[in-house]
């Protein structure tokens, strides 16, 4: 307040140098609706901080994942939530369309590990070939850091929530699965960054896969087309060739953007968490203002009398009201950027097994300081109205 001071007697003048000094003297009733305020605003910031961390991150990661054009799968889930059974012939039919450079198939479905028997089953996927290459790694132990060759030679990679789930490192990097033709230990050749299940999935080559269960079905099917060829119309073919097997096609940035719509739902509850937040600062600052405007009726009164004009009184307290909002809002930028920061580092690895990016938007803090100021401000504006309409006489006789 007596850093701000000097600066609001020059733009408002005597009204400006007093409204600070009055924050400072209720310190009590100030204070404790600051500190409300900056609560509840930091929970904005640190929230809204995760979730612009998350999203960039699962951005980056769908960047390097969706390595392809065009998916096919079925639409449908099965009784247990799994997806339904692919008709093999459907991945020839894509392949042999026009425009299709190269198909490759993905079989997802769920074995038990003597490794681990009182945990859920793994998630197992079997891909014909890696469509996302450039793909990041928590730690690659593979020879020469050459993972696609160590898979051919039967080696298996991890998403990094199952390596977490199952103490899985570099030094202890071998998970045990039932197959169709007994237990059979596969090598760990690197732990892979992945966002599309908390549980974690073991993902191994189809030629390896078919080697140890028989299961000829497939459960998507990615596309590459040619450079000369149209998505639209590659897609338009495929859907036209598998109509009858009842298969959704998609292309790769509606898969993209249905994701992020997916994501955007799973959040929308942060903006009931910021109209709360602005419900509790405003209900905190008019409990504040509404208690010194009792407690200093008789000075309100003296004031009237001595030529401060009603709308004086308005800019006297609503800028009481914006300078404690103002304060609370600076206090909780860096409360909530240390909430942020607990919530990625902290909470989501030990609940999810997830590593995010930590990505800081300005536009996330200047919205919580605009959310402190104006809930600062609205709750100014009743006991403005107040104390203008106050009479004289009446506030001179009060104690």
């Amino acid at each position: 307040m007596r850093l701000v001071e000097p600066v609001l007697a020059r733009l408002f003048g005597v009204v400006g140098r007093m409204a600070p000094r009055a924050v400072e003297r209720s310190i009590s009733r100030t204070g404790v609706a600051v500190a409300a305020l900056t609560i509840a605003v930091s929970v904005i910031v640190g929230v809204s901080v995760m979730i612009s961390s998350f999203r960039s991150t699962v951005a980056d990661w769908l960047e390097t994942t969706l390595g392809a054009d065009i998916y096919i799968s079925s639409p449908l889930l099965a009784a247990n939530g799994s997806t339904v059974d692919v008709d093999p012939m459907a991945a020839q039919t894509v392949a042999q369309t026009p425009g299709v450079a190269e198909v490759s198939t993905s079989r997802a479905t769920s074995v038990l590990s003597p490794d681990y028997p009182d945990m859920l089953p793994v998630n197992v996927q079997a891909v014909t070939s890696d469509i996302a290459p450039n793909r990041g790694y928590v730690w690659n132990a593979a020879p020469n850091g050459d993972v696609p060759t160590a898979m051919r030679g039967g080696a298996v990679i991890v998403s990094e929530p199952f390596a977490f789930r199952r103490g899985i490192t570099p030094e202890r990097r071998a998970i045990t699965l039932a197959t169709d033709h007994g237990p059979q230990t596969f090598t760990i050749a690197a732990v892979y960054y992945d966002y599309s299940t908390d549980q974690g999935q073991v993902l191994i080559l189809r030629e390896v896969y078919d080697q140890y269960w028989d299961d000829p079905y497939v459960s998507s099917i990615a596309a590459f087309i040619t450079p000369d060829a149209s998505l639209d119309a590659v897609i338009a073919d495929i859907r036209a060739r598998l109509d009858g097997y009842d298969l959704s096609v998609q292309a790769n940035r509606e898969l993209r953007a249905g994701v992020f719509e997916v994501f955007d739902n799973t959040f929308a509850i942060t903006i009931a968490l910021r109209l709360l937040a602005t419900i509790v600062a405003f209900i905190g600052i008019l409990s504040a203002l509404l208690s010194l405007q009792l407690e200093n009726t008789r000075q309100f009164g003296i004031l009237r009398a001595t030529g401060m004009t009603p709308g004086q009184l308005w800019r006297y307290t609503l800028l009481q009201t914006g300078l404690m909002g103002g304060v609370a809002g600076l206090l909780a930028l860096p409360i909530g950027l240390a909430l942020a920061m607990v919530l990625l580092f902290v909470i989501n690895v030990r609940s999810f097994g997830w590593t995010m990016q930590f990505y800081l938007s300005p536009e996330e803090f200047a919205l919580a300081f605009g959310v402190a100021v104006v809930a600062a401000l609205l709750a100014g504006i009743y006991p403005a109205y107040r104390i203008s309409r106050l009479q004289t006489a009446y506030a001179l006789r009060s104690e």
